[in-house]
């Protein structure tokens, strides 16, 4: 059973990227189930991967460099839902070196939503509306009982929390 899930998974690769060589098939099949660099990845690689597309596949490429994998948010070349569910295989990871020493990758609970409480800098820098002053202000404000704290207490504008709302929560 495992055997016939592998050539499934091949042939579903080679029909999304059909000018890959035989011998491009293996290796474009591992890098889809492993990590993948956003700077040096081929078409046919960023099309194997789980969830990215065409499109983003194009807005990859066509923005290159990235310094940090967050910059696919903050550029506006994916969503912050799916970067969330496709950061940890994503290269670089500028932002793991920046983060503090033995801090912990932030939890996000089951449907990606990323914790106020525990994100760093750059995961808020990663949301639409959020800059440098947002996400101080954000870091400074801790601990947060609940995600709408953000508005009560004059964090964030209305506007601007509207936009992150149903992608953040506030763990206690």
């Amino acid at each position: 059973m495992r055997h016939r899930s592998l050539v499934l998974s091949v042939f579903a690769l080679l029909a999304v990227a059909p000018g890959l060589q035989p011998g491009q098939a293996a290796t474009v099949f591992a890098q889809a189930s492993g990590t993948i660099d956003l700077n040096t990845a081929t078409k046919a690689e960023l099309l194997a991967f789980k969830g990215i597309g065409q499109a983003y596949a194009d807005k990859i490429i066509s923005g290159r460099p990235f310094k940090m994998r967050s910059e696919l948010v903050s550029r506006h070349i994916l969503s912050t839902t799916e970067y969330l569910k496709i950061k940890a295989h994503l290269l670089p990871k500028a932002e793991d070196a920046m983060a503090s020493a033995g801090s912990a990758e932030p939890a996000a609970d089951a449907s990606g939503r990323l914790d106020i409480n525990t994100a760093s800098k750059d995961q808020l820098l990663a949301f639409p509306g959020i800059g440098q002053i947002y996400a101080d202000k954000i870091i400074e404000g801790r601990p947060y009982k609940m995600r709408s704290d953000l508005v009560r207490r004059k964090i964030l504008p209305a506007a601007v929390y509207t936009k992150i709302k149903d992608q953040i929560i506030a763990k206690q």
